[in-house]
Formats: structure tokens, sequence, C-alpha cells
């Protein structure tokens, strides 16, 4: 033990005069110890509020921790629990990490006192309890009492104090007995311990650390299941604001929302691996119960599920569909935003989406850079949901600074032809550059024989000369500029001017000339030449006559992405299918080719050789197109494309 001098335990053995706020602290102690049970709470109480001095503790603290320490020993003191857990907030077991100033003082003092270990075998479970608490203050100077609580927790028989061993063993493994035994000791509770409280507590401390060891997944399914029935999992009443300093990490935890719980959950999940039938079902199960934390975490664990995940979700979509009438704001606000995030598949419930935007929802939010269109109006955009267009429409004149407005109604295309009045009236008045670029582009889009005159002074680059191959015939007037652009000497500027000469002047040749330049070249990037190939494809029988040259590039060829987009041009320009019916290694090789291959099996009827790499496809259960552990709400509705057309090869297949 440390060598440290101990105050007298007398309260009236001591000199208050010379210790600050002395006479308040005498006054206090002996209503504490002989005061009635109101009187009594007044004086802890008012210990509490009396003691912080910033982060650290008064002076008057180290004095008078020793006479605390005799009234818990005294059998006959009332409230024993509640003056033992006044002893170790004073003495920091809330702020373990503090080892200096006052607090310090009290944690020595503390970890002097030959008691502490038998108070956690009190007959008094409150003791107890409170002695479990409290060996926190003392867990970086005492290792002797870091290793009894975990001996204590086997005969424990009380759950509450059960619950404070191992929180206060979790504390004590950092800095004793270390992580990896308190892991497993850990694991060891969830999987056994009879309280649920006890089971939820010790998963949420175990699945917050690095690495946490195996659990046994089907009790801990159970367990988060009946923990979100039994509401153990709401928010903290508030701390007093006076004494937060002496709590520092509860005053921390009542200002986070389910600390453990979703981490739970994610755990639990993460136990499946890639089965998503038992994920789906503990999600689906989480909807059910009654209590808005379980389904807005079910609802946010729903989205990287379906992100990275295929599986059956029309289930979950029309539940989410349903929950967006849920009276509780933070579970619509969920639901909403698993919807925005999984592209396609949220079409079920674009019913749901418009009738909350409709009574009552917001259109627009204020964003970082300004205004944005709102989350349900953003979703109903990219649905191209036609109930909205009138909307956007009057959008344009009183909020024409919305961010995505422009290009939410270019999505909608020739859908949206009836906003091209007031997009050609807006383009006309706007003095705003951005605001004119954004315009010109969704004009572009819903009608492109409008946009001509608007396009016939924009500087050529690789916007505008996409937006000429949209206009099409209508954008002769800047064929010249599109020529010279042919030979410009940058790659992707010629490419989409060939793209644009074709589409506008109907120049195959001069398109042509500049994909022979790129399309077999050794020395072209692959995007490049994927561009070249495209180019001839859309050309058709008119460059049958670079065929040969084509076979001889899948020959030669490794990269993936050019090997499918030479099998589709040959297929497309000279109805060649060899090259389709060898890219089964590039299908398993390039997954982001998929798609184009998919297609391109279905077009050329090689469903025979396709099928059984369909039939592998519908059988993985990861997205194709993953970015890391999800996928975007585009990339989800093109995975279920791949899927879609996958059926479809199977079924033509026999």
């Amino acid at each position: 033990m440390m060598e440290t001098e101990l105050p007298r335990t007398g309260v009236d053995d001591i000199d208050w005069s010379l210790v600050e706020d002395g006479s308040a602290v005498r006054e206090m102690l002996k209503n504490l110890a002989g005061g009635g049970p109101a009187v009594r709470t007044v004086a802890l109480s008012s210990l509490y509020r009396l003691a912080p001095e910033g982060a650290d503790v008064r002076p008057w603290v180290a004095t008078a921790l020793p006479i605390l320490l005799g009234m818990v020993a005294n059998p006959a003191q009332p409230d024993r629990g509640r003056v033992l857990r006044l002893v170790g907030d004073l003495a920091g077991a809330d702020r373990t990490w503090q080892m200096s100033g006052e607090t310090l003082r009290a944690k020595r003092i503390l970890a002097e006192h030959d008691g502490l270990t038998d108070l956690l075998i009190d007959e008094d479970p409150q003791v107890r309890d409170a002695a479990a608490y409290t060996v926190r203050a003392v867990c970086r100077l005492s290792a002797e009492l870091v290793e009894l609580l975990w001996e204590r927790y086997i005969e424990e028989p009380d759950p509450a104090v059960r619950l404070t061993l191992v929180g206060s063993g979790v504390l004590a493994g950092a800095v004793g007995t270390g992580y990896e035994p308190t892991k497993r000791l850990l694991a060891w509770v969830a999987d056994t311990d009879k309280d649920l409280r006890v089971r939820t507590i010790a998963l949420a401390e175990l699945v917050a650390m690095t690495n946490p060891p195996p659990f046994d997944v089907e009790t801990a399914r159970d367990t988060v299941l009946e923990a979100y029935r039994a509401g153990l999992n709401r928010e903290p009443a508030p701390l007093d604001d006076l004494v937060a300093p002496l709590l520092a990490g509860q005053w921390l935890a009542a200002r986070q929302w389910t600390p453990g719980f979703p981490q739970v959950v994610s755990a639990v999940r993460a136990a499946y691996r890639n089965d998503v039938a038992p994920q789906l079902d503990l999600l689906q199960r989480m909807l059910e119960v009654d209590g808005w934390d379980a389904r807005q975490d079910a609802l946010y664990e729903a989205r990287s599920l379906v992100q990275r995940f295929r599986g059956p979700f029309r289930p979950l979509v029309d539940r989410a569909a349903e929950l967006m009438r849920d009276p509780d704001p933070q579970v619509r606000a969920a639901s909403l935003s698993l919807l925005s995030s999984i592209g396609e598949l949220a079409r079920p419930a674009a019913d749901a989406v418009w009738a909350d935007l409709i009574d009552g929802g917001y259109w627009i939010n204020e964003g970082g850079q300004g205004p944005v269109l709102a989350m349900a109006a953003r979703l109903l955009a990219e649905l191209r949901d036609e109930r909205l267009l009138p909307t956007l429409e009057r959008m344009l004149d009183e909020a024409p600074d919305t961010g995505d407005l422009h290009r939410g109604i270019a999505g909608y295309g020739f859908a949206a032809r009836a906003l091209s009045r007031t997009l050609r009236r807006r383009l006309r008045t706007t003095e705003d550059e951005t605001e004119y670029a954004q315009l010109l582009l969704a004009l572009t889009a819903v009608a492109p024989g409008e946009a001509a005159d608007h396009l016939a002074e924009e500087p050529i680059d690789l916007g505008t000369l996409g937006l000429l191959a949209r206009a099409g015939r209508s954008a002769a007037a800047r064929v010249p500029d599109i020529r010279a652009t042919l030979t410009c000497g940058e790659p992707a500027l010629e490419l989409a001017a060939a793209h644009a000469i074709w589409r506008v002047a109907g120049d195959a040749e001069a398109a042509a000339g500049v994909y022979d330049r790129y399309f077999d070249d050794r020395k072209a990037a692959p995007e490049h030449a994927v561009a070249a190939l495209d180019g001839l494809r859309e050309l058709r029988i008119r460059v049958k006559d670079r065929a040969r040259r084509m076979v001889r590039l899948r020959r030669r060829q490794a990269n993936g992405a050019v090997l499918a987009a030479t099998a589709d041009a040959l297929w497309w320009v000279a109805g060649n299918q060899d090259a389709a019916r060898a890219l089964g290694p590039v299908w398993e090789a390039t997954p982001r080719e998929r798609p184009r291959i998919a297609r391109l099996w279905l077009a050329t009827g090689d469903v025979r050789y396709g099928a059984r790499y369909a039939r592998a496809e519908l059988d993985a259960p990861l997205r194709h197109n993953l970015r890391g552990h999800t996928a975007r709400p585009a990339e989800v509705t093109e995975d279920e494309q791949l899927l879609a057309l996958c059926r479809e090869i199977v079924a033509q297949a026999g």
C-alpha cells in the first residue's frame, strides 16, 4: 500500500476552521450521520453540489473521505450504500483517467482503506453495488482490487450488483488484467448470465472493443430483441449540471443516444456473415417491436443490409412505407433515410413518401452550400415520379438556387417536356452563370430540339459536346466547331466530338476516323478504347470493315472492360457472336462488366452458354458492384437490373 498519512476520522476531531467551507461540510457530515431520512438526503445532495471545482474536487474532500468511510463501516449507519456511492464519486470513480490534484489525493486515501474489499461481500446488496462502483476510482492504484472483480461476479447473487461488477471489470481490465482476458470474460457473461440487463451490457461492452471474440450469436440475437422489448435502450435521465464534473462519464453518456444497441445489432449481423435470411429476420422482428428505438435502429441497419446484400427485401420496403406514418418523427426520418438509399427498390414506397410530403413534409432543406431538395423530394425525383413535376416547375421561379433541382428535372427526360417553356424563360432572364449551365442541362434533357439556340455560343468542352450530341440535328450550326475538335489531340475531347458529329451531322466517316485511332491502339487508355468501341457499336454496319481489327484486338487484349466492349461491338457491327461466347472468364474476373455481358448474351441468344454464370450470380449474396461495404443507390438499382437480366437468361435457357 502507499504510505499516506490518513486524516483523523471523527467529525469533531478536526479543526474545520482550517478547511475551506469547513463549517458547512461539518454540518452536512453530522446531518448525514445522525439526521432523519429527509435531512440525510439533503446533506448528501449538498455534499455533491459543494464538491466540484472545475474538473477537480475541493480540498475538503480528502479531509471528509475517512469520515464517510467510517460511516459506511458502521452497520447501524442508514444509507450506507448511498454514502459509499458518494465516496466513489468524490474519488473519481466515474473519472478513472483523472490522476492529478485533489482527486488523486482522494484516490490514494481510498486505496489505503483496508475495508474496501470487505464491502464487496457486505450483507447489504446496495453496499456491495456501491463498492463495486467505488473500486473504479482506485483501479489504477490497486491491482489486488481489480483481480477481485470477476471473482466477485461469479459469486454474486444479485443481478444489479453483477451488472456493476461487469462495468467495473471492463474499466479495470484496461489498466489491470488487459483487454484480451476482459473480452473473453465478457463473451462468457453475454452467453451465460441469467439476467437480461447483465447480458445486454456485457454484449454492448464486448462489441465496442476491437476484434471481439466469438459469442453465441443466437443468444445474442435473443438478448438484444428482449432488451428492446424491455425498454432497456432508453435515454438516461438528465444529470444535474452542477455535479457534472463529478460524473463526467455519465454526463457524456446521458447526451448520447443508444450507446451500445446498434453496435450489438451490427455485431450479430456480422456474425451471420453472408447469410441474408437471419439478418433480415432480425431486422424485421425489430421493426415489429413496440418501441421507436428498435424501429429506428432496425431501419438504419437495414440501409447497409440492402446496399450490401441481395435478398427478398420487398416486405422490408413495405414495412418502411408503413412506418412513414409512424407517430414518432425519428422513425419516419429513419424510414425515409432507408428508402432514399436503396434506389429503384424504393419504388413500391413512392405513394407513402408522396403522402408524407404533401402532408406537411419539407420540399427544400438548408444544406451546407445553400438550399437543396429535401430527401423525400429528391427520392421521388430519382424515381421519376411525375406527381413532383408541377412543384419542380414552381421551384424554377421561386427557389432557382435549390441544389439538385435542375439535375432532378433533367432525370425525367421527355416526361418533363411540359417544363421546357419555363426552362427557356429562365434561360433568357437569368444572369447567374451557374444557374444558366444547370438550366441548359435540364432543357437539353427534356426538350433537346429546343436547346440549340442556347447552345450556339457555348464554348466547346466535354459538357457542351455531350449536350450537343443530345440536341442532335437541331444543333447543326455547331458542326464546324465539332469538326475542329476531332483532331484537338485530347483523347477524351476527340472521342466526345466523334460521338457529337455522328449525332448532330450523321457523319459516320468522321466519327469512325476518330474511333480508329483509339479502339485498338496499344497505347490508348482502356477507358478511351472502350469509348471508341462503343462509338463503333453505335455506327453498326457502317463500320463493318473494322470487324477483323476487332477480332485481332480480342485475341491480344487482356483488359476485361475492353474485351466486353469488343464483343459487344462485334455483334452489333458484324453479327459476330464468337466473342460473346467466350466472355465467361471476363464475367468472373470483371464484375462491373456483367450488366453489359448479360445484355449481350440476351441479344445474341447465347443464353445456354450464359445460364451457368447467371445462375451463379443469382446465388451470390453480395452485390456485384460493391464499393467497400456498401453500394450507392444508383449502384443498387444497377445490381437489381443485373439480377433481372440473369433471371431472363435462366428463363430463356430453360
